[in-house]
């Protein structure tokens, strides 16, 4: 008997929005106020969130991807320089240091938590190495202890690209507490989402000071000294970009940050109950979560055993499933494919499953079914 294909718009999606039901009516208020530009409502948003997750200082820009740029701008990374990065990301972590005229130059990753793995750190790290970025993959932590030792050692800052990990903990503290400098994304279908937006934080007084400025044309938009007729400083001394974050798209954030709690939550369930169910799997193989460590599951990454067939029985049941990231050294731009045996693996074997607000118990029994289905296959 042929088998009935799944009806279109009744599939699992792998992707989800979180916008609580209050996000309209907020955005109105602010619309109404007339003040849409950066204002109260991005100094508010700052402030929360550096209340909620204990962070130092925070700078709020319109995207991640400018907040990393903007990071490598205040530590001096330039033409010449080479920067210790992972291959395994989307792009923007990488085109945004050939964006500053330097080389990202790629270690290998640990195929267990699709994390940088600190040894392959140490054996890329050359005299032009002006700084290391480590992504905290699906929100789940890097080895943080190991690769800030080996920043203390060779005297290099770390950028923890956190992009995926807004809630996660890191041995009890948040991400972003500690460190140097730590940029996280509030893009489309982040936990929180502003539909498009960023966040740098750092401990750090003088990168603060400086981030501020290189985020608006070089000026202190909180601190500068004016005339009453003019609006702009005397002196314009650095380099910035307008990478501001305005009062609408904060706004938004603002409210994801009021809900965080519960959109944490449910993804907490999601993952754990994933974790339970498929743990015993043989072609499906699970992530390691140290258990030191908090996961906020912003996304749940499995190996499997021939992936296209995976996707493919996943999707006849009406489920989506997607590959998240390739190796960033197949693309042309950074050069040519280095020989990192964990990537490589990673690259082959890798696939999101869904997790996101929207998903019900129904949804998930169907998921942990079909996956189970696809391992007796």
């Amino acid at each position: 008997m042929k088998k009935k294909p799944y009806e279109i718009g009744k599939e699992i999606r792998l992707w989800s929005t979180f916008l609580p039901d209050e996000t309209g009516r907020e955005l109105a208020k602010t619309l109404k106020s007339k003040w849409i530009n950066t204002g109260k409502r991005e100094a508010q948003f700052r402030l929360e969130f550096a209340k909620k997750f204990r962070q130092k200082y925070c700078v709020a820009t319109n995207s991640g991807t400018s907040s990393l740029r903007a990071s490598l701008a205040c530590l001096g990374v330039g033409y010449g320089d080479e920067v210790v990065s992972t291959p395994y990301t989307f792009i923007a972590t990488n085109t945004s240091i050939l964006e500053q005229g330097a080389k990202p130059v790629f270690a290998d990753i640990q195929y267990d938590t699709l994390n940088l793995d600190p040894a392959s750190i140490v054996k890329k790290i050359t005299s032009k190495t002006k700084a290391i970025i480590c992504v905290h993959y699906g929100g789940n932590p890097c080895d943080m202890d190991a690769i800030r030792k080996i920043g203390r050692d060779y005297n290099l800052p770390i950028i923890e690209d956190s992009a995926h990990a807004i809630g996660s903990k890191y041995k009890g503290h948040y991400i972003g507490e500690k460190g140097d400098i730590i940029i996280f994304s509030l893009q489309a279908v982040k936990i929180i989402t502003s539909a498009d937006g960023g966040l740098i934080s750092t401990p750090n007084k003088n990168y603060y000071k400086q981030l501020k400025k290189i985020t608006w044309f070089g000026v202190d938009r909180e601190n500068k000294k004016t005339t009453f007729i003019d609006p702009m400083p005397e002196q314009i001394d650095l380099l910035g970009f307008k990478y501001n974050m305005n009062d609408i798209t904060a706004t938004m954030a603002l409210v994801g940050l009021k809900h965080v709690d519960r959109a944490l939550a449910k993804r907490k369930r999601i993952g754990e109950l994933y974790r339970r169910e498929l743990a015993h799997c043989s072609k499906t193989k699970l992530l390691y979560y140290d258990p030191q460590n908090t996961p906020n599951y912003q996304i749940f990454p499995v190996h499997v055993k021939n992936r296209l067939a995976f996707a493919q029985f996943m999707r006849q049941r009406g489920i989506f499933v997607n590959v998240n990231n390739r190796r960033n050294d197949r693309y042309s731009i950074f050069g040519k494919k280095q020989k990192l045996p964990a990537l490589k693996r990673v690259d082959e074997d890798t696939i999101l499953i869904p997790i996101h607000d929207d998903l019900n118990d129904k949804d998930l029994e169907k998921i942990i079914t079909v996956i189970k289905k696809y391992d007796n296959a």
